[in-house]
């Protein structure tokens, strides 16, 4: 007979079953709960087939954090209807602990220092297995340029570089459509091309007449040695050598006018287009002006004025050839009374000499002049 089970033995060893189950837990990941950490992220802009939520990141070999967020910028940052950009989106939490060495905070304290000397992060596989993990270290920044970005990341970021099975594959396609390229000409067709050419020189040089081709190519090695010579001579002339420091400070000195003028005339450029466009602005005003109403109206007003202005030149021409005239007949007869002209100006001088004798006299003797002379005087008997 099977004994009969009790169901509070039985609860009671369920309950302690799970508090163990959980201490457990607790014990093996507190640690991990409250452990701070720095998000980092980057893009990719290949395949990251074998790198999962979890792979290792590390620097320089030294493991500093975790993937925790694997997917696409669109879904971050970028609209995938505006944008062509389809980089994958990689998030990393690394440990804060690796960050309190002196290494870590210099790294974080001058990160774009750093990204300019080369610090890049990339997926490297871990062997054989084709697992990756995401391993930031320091590469040739001219090989290796930053990806295109048309937004500011939210967290610390650090550019990324291309893989070397992604080199692989890149050199692989390169090498497949060189072979295509080569499968694509028609070699066959070139060599007979080469062939046929070395078949027609030798029949020339069969048929021409060697001694007159012996001559010319003599004759002109002749003038080649004899300029050679004389090219020589020259650079052998002691004038020359004073002459090379002369050329090389004036090529200096014009090299530094260039230079400290370069700002001068790329401002004068950039007047010289502002005027030429001013320019033409003014022409096509003048243009569209001319071309309406009141141009041809002012045109025709200005034909008008031409002519009233021909009007007067050709009446200013009449009265200067009248007054012309006039001062011809004024000294003809200037010329004809000249004698009476002279006998008036006698008379006209006498006349102001007896004028002054008379008031030479009115101031001495003002009643002799009103009433004639005075009475003489008597003898004293009288």
């Amino acid at each position: 007979m099977s004994r009969k089970s009790n169901p509070f033995r039985l609860g009671l060893f369920i309950i302690i079953g799970m508090l163990l189950f959980v201490s457990v837990l607790a014990i093996l990941g507190a640690g991990k709960i409250f452990e701070r950490s720095v998000k980092m992220e980057t893009y990719l802009n290949e395949s990251v087939n074998g790198l999962e939520v979890g792979s290792p990141i590390k620097f320089r070999g030294v493991k500093i954090g975790t993937v925790s967020h694997i997917g696409f910028v669109t879904d971050h940052y970028v609209d995938l209807g505006h944008s062509a950009l389809r980089y994958v989106y990689l998030l990393g939490d690394l440990n804060h602990k690796m960050f309190k060495t002196k290494e870590g905070r210099d790294l974080v304290a001058a990160l774009k220092r750093e990204v300019d000397r080369g610090l890049r992060a990339r997926p490297v596989s871990l062997g054989l297995t084709g697992q990756l993990f995401l391993e930031i270290d320091y590469v040739d920044p001219a090989k290796n340029p930053p990806l295109e970005i048309t937004w500011k990341p939210k967290h610390l970021y650090v550019p990324s570089a291309p893989s070397m099975m992604s080199r692989v594959e890149s050199a692989v396609a390169s090498i497949s459509d060189t072979l295509e390229d080569i499968n694509k000409a028609n070699i066959a067709d070139a060599i007979e091309d080469v062939r046929e050419v070395a078949q027609n020189l030798s029949t020339f040089l069969k048929n021409a007449d060697t001694g007159e081709i012996s001559k010319h190519l003599t004759g002109t090695l002749d003038e080649a040695e004899k300029f050679i010579t004389r090219i020589n001579q020259l650079l052998a002339a002691p004038e020359v050598d004073n002459l090379m420091p002369d050329v090389a400070a004036a090529a200096r000195n014009m090299r530094m006018v260039m230079e400290n003028s370069s700002g001068d005339i790329v401002a004068a450029m950039k007047d010289i287009r502002k005027a030429s466009a001013s320019a033409k602005n003014v022409t096509g005003g003048m243009e569209e002006y001319l071309s309406g109403p009141k141009g041809k109206q002012t045109l025709a007003d200005l034909s008008k004025t031409l002519n009233n202005i021909s009007e007067a030149s050709d009446r200013i021409k009449g009265a200067a050839a009248r007054f012309e005239s006039t001062l011809s007949r004024v000294n003809m007869t200037v010329a004809g009374q000249q004698g009476n002209i002279e006998a008036i100006l006698d008379n006209v001088r006498r006349l102001m000499e007896n004028l002054r004798e008379l008031s030479s006299e009115a101031k001495q003797y003002p009643a002799g002049v009103l009433f004639g002379d005075p009475p003489k005087k008597g003898s004293s008997g009288e």
